[in-house]
């Protein structure tokens, strides 16, 4: 298996890359931050109901769309990304590919239990600490590949998450805040002088347990070509634009089994199903 260690890139390379790996049928892991903030849509999200684009055009925030699974995410500085991409032949793929996400989350949790942060797997595909959620993670097939990515969080700004969505009102946009802080870790929060650096190796160390022996690699000019030409095809206007899940009511994804509900224009806080606006309410009493 291949490695790309790629440290600091810019906003698109930070996606581009392991779409391209995907689409040249080459498999590998991808390790990398973004050098400046940027927004990203799952595959099937909607731009027109989710993202408030007046905010990001004002913030210079641009937007892209992954052809993979996940909600949206405000992309930073402060976050490093693993990217795996297998060929859908690859044998240690399971026909469910959700199934995977235990084996190839397992490098992330080791690190953050190195950490002294006693993470685990939440099926599908979240990292959580006790109630708090530590990664975002998805999936989905490009062309002939499936593709596994994730963040791990140094910090996160909460603030600018919480005006990039679309919100009914501001007591909402200030309660999907209050929710995203007490219901999300950064590392940061926990453990002093952090370096990218040192994520980075025990990543590398991990999915090196997951895949064998890890070959480091340079982008070589065919990869870059063709991240280049995705970028154009990923960001316009008519893929970002294409219709994605709709609901009724707002409601907002803030960790796996949580979300923020409009209801009757007072914000909701759903926990496993179950109402629990205490929860939200008391951050405004």
């Amino acid at each position: 298996m291949d490695l790309y260690s790629l440290g600091r890139v810019s906003w698109w390379e930070s996606q581009c890359y392991y779409h391209a790996l995907a689409y040249l049928g080459r498999e590998g892991v991808i390790l990398c931050s973004p050098d400046s903030p940027y927004v990203c849509l799952g595959l099937h999200d909607d731009l027109n109901q989710e993202i408030d684009e007046a905010f990001c055009r004002m913030h210079n925030l641009p937007i892209f769309r992954r052809e993979t699974g996940g909600g949206v995410v405000l992309l930073h500085t402060g976050q490093v990304f693993y990217q795996v991409v297998l060929r859908k032949d690859n044998p240690m793929l399971p026909f469910r590919r959700e199934l995977f996400f235990a084996t190839v989350l397992q490098p992330a949790i080791s690190v953050f239990r190195s950490l002294g942060i006693e993470a685990a797997h939440v099926p599908p595909a979240d990292i959580k600490a006790g109630h708090r959620k530590c990664s975002g993670n998805g999936a989905g097939d490009i062309g002939d590949a499936a593709v596994y990515i994730g963040n791990m969080l140094i910090d996160f700004d909460f603030d600018t998450m919480s005006r990039v969505l679309k919100t009914p009102s501001p007591l909402f946009q200030s309660c999907f805040c209050a929710a995203m802080k007490n219901n999300m870790l950064t590392l940061s929060d926990h453990v002093e002088n952090l370096s990218e650096e040192a994520l980075v190796q025990g990543l590398a160390s991990g999915f090196g347990r997951v895949f064998g022996e890890l070959t480091p690699r340079d982008v070589d000019r065919p990869l870059r070509e063709k991240a280049l030409s995705l970028k154009g095809a990923l960001t316009d206007c008519t893929w970002l634009s294409q219709p994605g899940r709709r609901r009724l009511k707002r409601r907002i994804k803030v960790a796996e089994g949580l979300f923020l509900e409009d209801a009757d224009n007072r914000p909701v806080l759903i926990r496993d199903g179950k109402p629990c606006e205490q929860m939200v309410f008391a951050q405004h009493s």
